[in-house]
Formats: C-alpha cells, sequence, structure tokens
C-alpha cells in the first residue's frame, strides 16, 4: 500500500542519536562577540544541556559574560603567582551535521587562564619570569629544599600531593561517555522525559559521581616538571534497548458476514427405530471470536456422526427454525463467521476517508561503570607532552551481548599504559603549559553514543610559537575501545477492525423437513438423505454487514544491543584548525550470531577553521564497510561568515550554509526503505542585537538524493536574564511529509557555578498523509512536551 512509503520518512531511531528525522535548523557562530542564532530539530536532543553539540533547541542571542560561546561555568581554582598561559574550553568531541554555535568552541580565542600547580613547586632556576626577562629567583616562590643525604636522587623535588583546590579543572577535564568530567566534578544527575499524545513517557537519566582524585606533582633530576592526575569515577545511566514505530491508517468499510446452519437426522441404521444423526455436531464458539479480527478461533464439537439423539431433541429440531436439540445437546453443524468479504462501493462513489497515525513505545535498560583516569603530564620548558589512559568497568542490564561485553570490559583492564617520552630540561628554562596540549587530548573523535572501556594516547606541544602571545599548536593520538550499539531491525505487518455499527441482517433463507434434499461426503464416503428412512433435514444461511473500520498497521521492531569497537583517533589543532582523522571497527565477536554482519569498519577525516575576521568553514566525510542507518557513510560542508553591526559587538549578521550528503545505510525490510537521517542542503541568515537573535532558514530540496524537501523556517530567541532564556520558531512553508510547524523552549540555570539548570520544550509536529494516501486522508497532529533538569551538587 502506498502509506507504507511513509516510514520511509519517519524516525526509526534507537536513541543513539536521538534527534528528528531529516528536520534540523541551521546554526551560526562567530568570534570575539559576535551572538548566534539557531532553530529548532525536529525532536529536542537528550542532554539539552551539553555545550559542545548542538542539542538546544534555542540558543541565547549573546555570548557570557566571559566571552565564549557554550563555555563550561565551573568554580576556577584559587591563584598562584607566577604568569599563567591562556586557555578556552575543550574542542567538542564530535562534529554535528549541523551549523552550530557551539561547532567548534575550542577554535574560539582564548580567554579564561590555566593554573596548574607546578608554579609551587619549582625551585628558582625554573621560576617563570613574566616578559621574557633573565631568571630571577621570586620571593613568592617556595625555595626548593636544600640537598640531604637520604633524598632520592632522581628528582630535583619529589613526588608530592596537591591541593585540588590550587588546581585549574581544564587542566583534568576529559570526556567521558558524552560527558565532560574533572577533578572538580563531585555529583552530577542529568534527568528527563518526553511525552507525546501517541508515544509512552520516555524517562532517561545520566548520574555520575566522583569517588576519587589525586594530583601529584615532581621536578625530575633532568629538569623535568611532571604532573599526575588520577581520576576515579562512578556512573548510572539509562539505555534505550527497544523501540517499536508503529504506522497506521483506518479505513472505512463494510463487512460481509454469514452464518450456516445445516442438519440431518433419520432412523438409525441398527434397525431399532431411534433416531441418529448423520452429520458430525461443530458449533463456532462465539465467546472466543476474535473481536479485533472477526474472526473464530475456535470450535465445540457436540456430536459425532452416527449419535443417537434423545426424543426430546427430535422435538426440538421439528420446532420452525434451526434447533441443535435440547437439554444442552447439539446436533448440526452451526458456523458463525463475521468477516467473509468486503462489499464493494457502487461505481462513482467519493474515495473513503482514510486516517492515519504515528505511534511510538521504548523500553530502557540501566547501563553502569566505574572508571579509573591516569594523566601524566610533563615539560622541560621547550616542549610538553600530556599521556592519558582510561580504564572503565561496563555493565548493561538485559543486553543480549553480556559475554562479549564483558570480555572487552576485562581486556580494558590490562591493556598497557601509554609512556610518553621528552628531552631533559634545561636550568632557567621558562616553564609554560600550551593549553591547545589539553585541548588536543578533549578534540579527539571519540564514538558517539558509546561507553568507553579503555582510551589511551599521547599529545605533543611545544611551548613557544613565533607569536609569544598565541600558543603553538598540537596534536594528541590515542586508541579507543569501548562497546557500541547496534540496532537490530524486524518488520511486522497486521490489520484489525473497529465496528461502527452491529451487524444487520440483509439476507436469510432456507428450511427443513423430510422432503429437504441433503448430499454427505464424509471422509470420502458419500451418501444423500433419500436413501435414509424418516429422514429429517434443517438448512439456513444467515447473510450479514457491519460498518467497520478496517486499520492497516505496519511496525518496526529496534532491539537495540552494545558491541565491542575499537578505534584510533588522532587530532591536529591550533588556535583557529581542527584536523581529526579516525578508523576503526564494530565487530560481531560471534556470540550474538542476529547482526547482520560481522564487521562495520570505517574511515574519516574532518577539517575546521575558525577565522578571526569571522569566517568559519568546516569539511568532512566518513566510509562505512557494512553501513547501515545508525553508522552510514556521509559527506559534509558548512561555512559562515559573521559581520559586525555598529559599534556594538554584540550586533552582527551571520550567514552561511550547510550540507550534509547521506551516500548510503539506507536498508530495505520487506521493500520498505529505512533510514535513519536524510541529506540536505540549507543556508540561513540572522540578526543579532543584544539580547534579541532573529533568524531564518531555508532548506533546498532535489539538490542532493532523498534529501529534505524544500522548507523555511523562522525563529526567535531572547536572553531574558542571565539566567533565563527563552526562544520559539515556526516553519512558514514545508513540503515534508513529516514537519514541526512550530515550537517554543525555556531554559533557566538554577546554580550556573554548578552548571545546574532546566530545560522545558514543547514541539507542534504534523504528518501530511494526504501526500501518499491522497486527498481525502488527514494530517496527523501531535504534541511532544520535554523536561530536562540537570544538577550538580
Amino acid at each position: 500500500m502506498m502509506y507504507l512509503q511513509l516510514l520511509a520518512y519517519f524516525k526509526t531511531k534507537s536513541k543513539l542519536t536521538y534527534c528528528g528525522i531529516a528536520i534540523a535548523g541551521w546554526y551560526f557562530f562567530a568570534l570575539s562577540g559576535s551572538a548566534m542564532a539557531q532553530t529548532s530539530a525536529t525532536e529536542p536532543a537528550k542532554d539539552w544541556f551539553e555545550d559542545t553539540t548542538s542539542s538546544e533547541i534555542f540558543a541565547s542571542a549573546t555570548r557570557n559574560d566571559r566571552g565564549i560561546v557554550g563555555e563550561d561555568r565551573i568554580n576556577r581554582p584559587d591563584r598562584l603567582p607566577g604568569l599563567v598561559a591562556q586557555v578556552t574550553a575543550p574542542l567538542p568531541v564530535t562534529l554535528p551535521i549541523i551549523i552550530s554555535p557551539n561547532l567548534f568552541p575550542g577554535l574560539i580565542p582564548p580567554s579564561n587562564p590555566i593554573v596548574v600547580p607546578i608554579n609551587s613547586v619549582l625551585t628558582p632556576e625554573l621560576i617563570f619570569a613574566p616578559n621574557n626577562t633573565p631568571s630571577v629567583p621570586s620571593s613568592n616562590a617556595p625555595v626548593a629544599p636544600k640537598p640531604e643525604s637520604n633524598r632520592d636522587p632522581r628528582f630535583i623535588i619529589a613526588p608530592q600531593a596537591v591541593d585540588p583546590k590550587v588546581v585549574d579543572p581544564f587542566s583534568t577535564q576529559f570526556v567521558l561517555n558524552g560527558n565532560k568530567v574533572s577533578h572538580f566534578t563531585t555529583t552530577v544527575v542529568t534527568a528527563g522525559f518526553e511525552s507525546g499524545n501517541f508515544r509512552n513517557t520516555d524517562l532517561s537519566f545520566d548520574l555520575y559521581r566522583l569517588i576519587g582524585v589525586k594530583n601529584i606533582q615532581s621536578v625530575t633530576a633532568d629538569r623535568v616538571v611532571r604532573v599526575n592526575t588520577q581520576i576515579e569515577v562512578a556512573g548510572i545511566r539509562s539505555v534505550v534497548q527497544r523501540q517499536d514505530i508503529s504506522v497506521s491508517v483506518a479505513q472505512p468499510q463494510t463487512l460481509l458476514g454469514v452464518r450456516q446452519q445445516i442438519s440431518l437426522d433419520a432412523n438409525c441404521l441398527d434397525g431399532s427405530g431411534r433416531t441418529c444423526t448423520y452429520l458430525p455436531g461443530v458449533k463456532i464458539d462465539e465467546s472466543i471470536i476474535d473481536s479485533r479480527k472477526l474472526q473464530p478461533t475456535g470450535a465445540n464439537i457436540t456430536s459425532q456422526y452416527g449419535d443417537v439423539i434423545s426424543p426430546a431433541s427430535v422435538a426440538a429440531i421439528r420446532e420452525p427454525g434451526f434447533q441443535g436439540g435440547a437439554n444442552g445437546e447439539n446436533f448440526g453443524i452451526d458456523l458463525y463467521i463475521p468477516a467473509i468479504g468486503l462489499i464493494t462501493p457502487p461505481p462513482g462513489s467519493p474515495p473513503p476517508v482514510l486516517n492515519g497515525e504515528r505511534r511510538e513505545t521504548f523500553s530502557s535498560g540501566v547501563a553502569v561503570n566505574y572508571t579509573r583516569m591516569n594523566q601524566n603530564f610533563a615539560t622541560n620548558g621547550v616542549e610538553s607532552t600530556l599521556g592519558r589512559t582510561i580504564r572503565s568497568l561496563n555493565y548493561i542490564n538485559g543486553d543480549r551481548n553480556q559475554l562479549a561485553n564483558a570480555l572487552t570490559s576485562a581486556i580494558g583492564q590490562i591493556l598497557p599504559e601509554f609512556q610518553q617520552s621528552i628531552a631533559p630540561g634545561k636550568a632557567g628554562a621558562q616553564i609554560v603549559v600550551n593549553p591547545n596540549l589539553y585541548r588536543a587530548a578533549n578534540a579527539l573523535r571519540i564514538p558517539d553514543n558509546s561507553l568507553t572501556t579503555y582510551q589511551a594516547g599521547t599529545g605533543y606541544a611545544a611551548s613557544f610559537g613565533s607569536d609569544p602571545k598565541v600558543p603553538p599548536g598540537a596534536s594528541h593520538q590515542a586508541i579507543w575501545v569501548g562497546m557500541s550499539p547496534v540496532v537490530e531491525r524486524e518488520f511486522s505487518r497486521d490489520y484489525y477492525y473497529i465496528t461502527l455499527r452491529e451487524p444487520r441482517i440483509v439476507a436469510s433463507g432456507g428450511g427443513e423437513g423430510g422432503n429437504v434434499p441433503v448430499a454427505v461426503n464424509l471422509n470420502n464416503f458419500g451418501f444423500n438423505s433419500s436413501g435414509l428412512q424418516n429422514a429429517y433435514g434443517q438448512g439456513y444461511v444467515t447473510v450479514y454487514n457491519r460498518d467497520v473500520s478496517r486499520v492497516d498497521t505496519d511496525t518496526i521492531r529496534q532491539h537495540t544491543d552494545y558491541y565491542p569497537h575499537i578505534s584510533f583517533t588522532g587530532a591536529n589543532l591550533t588556535e583557529n584548525t581542527l584536523w581529526r582523522y579516525y578508523t576503526g571497527a564494530i565487530v560481531n565477536a560471534g556470540f550474538q550470531p542476529k547482526t547482520t554482519s560481522n564487521i562495520k569498519a570505517y574511515v574519516g577525516t574532518d577539517y575546521a577553521v575558525v577565522n578571526p575576521r569571522g569566517l568559519s568553514f568546516g569539511l568532512g566525510g566518513i566510509g562505512y564497510l557494512n553501513p547501515d542507518p545508525e553508522y552510514s557513510s556521509q559527506l559534509n560542508a558548512n561555512a559562515s561568515q559573521s559581520i559586525g553591526i555598529g559599534a556594538n559587538p554584540r550586533n552582527n549578521l551571520v550567514f552561511g550554509f550547510n550540507a550534509n550528503y547521506i551516500v548510503d545505510g539506507s536498508i530495505t525490510i520487506q521493500s520498505l526503505p529505512i533510514r535513519a537521517t536524510q541529506s540536505f542542503v540549507n543556508a540561513g541568515i540572522a540578526f543579532n542585537f543584544g539580547d534579541i537573535s532573529i533568524g531564518g532558514t531555508q532548506f533546498f530540496g532535489n539538490l542532493l538524493p532523498e534529501s529534505v524537501e524544500n522548507k523555511t523556517i523562522f525563529n526567535v530567541s531572547w536572553k531574558v536574564t542571565d539566567r533565563l532564556k527563552v526562544g520559539g520558531f515556526m516553519s512558514a512553508f514545508d513540503r515534508n511529509i513529516s514537519t514541526n510547524p512550530f515550537g517554543a523552549s525555556l531554559s533557566y540555570d538554577l546554580d550556573p557555578n554548578s552548571n545546574s539548570a532546566i530545560y522545558l520544550g514543547w514541539n507542534a509536529a504534523e504528518i501530511d498523509f494526504r501526500r501518499t494516501l491522497g486527498p481525502t486522508a488527514n494530517v496527523y497532529k501531535d504534541n511532544t512536551l520535554s523536561v530536562s533538569l540537570r544538577y550538580g551538587f
């Protein structure tokens, strides 16, 4: 049926990405005080508070007070004496497929100082002298301990613990399962739900807690400053394991039903003069008729061929109308079938009115993890290195791939830790921490929606560049091992009836008596009533019709399990550019044979530039072996330009374009194409005036295969106060089958110091079934309410 095409446009998500069907607003970002604007995604992302993603439905029209888009609001440590380098928030762990104000936050010029504790342990000859003047002892710096006979000759200053309050969290921050964790993290809870007219309430939560931290520093005998950070984290979160998506179409029909009754009795063949039945007794059990499909599901055998009929039943059978017997006896055949056919409307009748709807149901499990992060920083005043190893034990309740995942977690605990090397330092060296070293480590591409089991890598950065105000670039390479979700899909097709009017008789007929001819063929033995003595037969047929609504339903059932995943990833980063490269594979270890293929290998890269003059652009691509809707080969490109308006840096104009081409990944189930996202090309413009932003986005259909159709979206956002943000959007023109005509959102910072906030979102949804079912079909409407709370304590 034509309506089956609708499923091709519906989001068959497994909550891996949790965004809507190819309806995503475009987002712009700019530099140095420029503002940004954005429109909504079809459905809100699960983590509305993640700064490095485009998850917020609406964004403030201005930057925060420090001028950084998407900067984490965290308690800063106590300042220490000495000159320190400048840093910014780390880069995102993945490139979103839409232009975002937070697309490349790590490329925004730095504004926050990094404070590391090394100045408190440096000997006078290693103190960083301000303004590049010759190094001199500082009255504010501690004096190195005098040599002692029992002092470890390997160290100028032996390893010692540092008060965590004086360590900048930027230097200890890392990404774990999509969350930013540092030694300042205490307990963070994110909980939310989504509810709609035609979906069950989707509850989600993510809780993680810091349970241990150590910061140990030393200066080795070869004048290398080393800082070791150890962090332990425990977490628990919900994971969607099953999702059913159903599309139903109801159409009015008139059904035919029939009741057929027949009996035959005569003198028994033994010559006794008694009366016997010459048909088996069969009666449809009307108490268990399937009321949805209007079909019998059982029958009772009431008598056998040749059974003797009691005189009372003989008398009852001779009464007018079909009679089965008396005193609970039933002889003959009584068949009732409520639906045997369809009454075809006469020619020229108007087409029936069709009514379609879409439903979603979710079922979630729980994942728990215990993680240890060990980070080693070393610098000799000329260059710096950073080694980071993450080991995590994960358990997913209800996952069908427990054995392979348990082995993956166990292997992660014994894989080696990478040891970086560095040349000895020189006396009088100026110790500078290059912030790009940490930014590169956090800019690695970590697979989305995955659980880390093991991550080990090393990074390198020079301490000084040609421009003393701009830290030089840095690089980081790592091996990542974890568990990633793989979706298994099943397709089913079903129907049922809704009775609109009770059955009514449209025709009936029959008769009974000794002259009723009855022919019987029983087990290939044939005879007729003419050969029997005192034969008496009954034969009646009644035809009914009833008005019903036939509902045809197509359902895609998605079951998500986690599979071992290994990846090699690297990042080269400067203040204005980011280049990432990555390759890996998701492997079916053979313990769960239901996956569609044993390996999903991939290779990809992306490159991004943020020009200080307001021009930003990015290019990227990834190719998969054995792609599917969640892991598809893609090519993407985007660019934006910010132009200031007047003297106020918060007033500006931003315009740009974004394109994403889904090369493959669509699968076919019973001739039905299934995809998780669609290709698109869009362009947009935004006017930002202080705390208010007004923008528009135009999607261009038919430029890429299977892409989003033409549509125009307008949006507005307002930063009412430093804590309160409101926004709304409207689709003025949309040719897509499924669309969001309008929506609104509100976000409020409960406690900026702990990054605690509440988010409320509402989206209207429409599906135009007239596009596939004809002009008499309906426009399905739904409303989705989203509530999310993030609180740190």
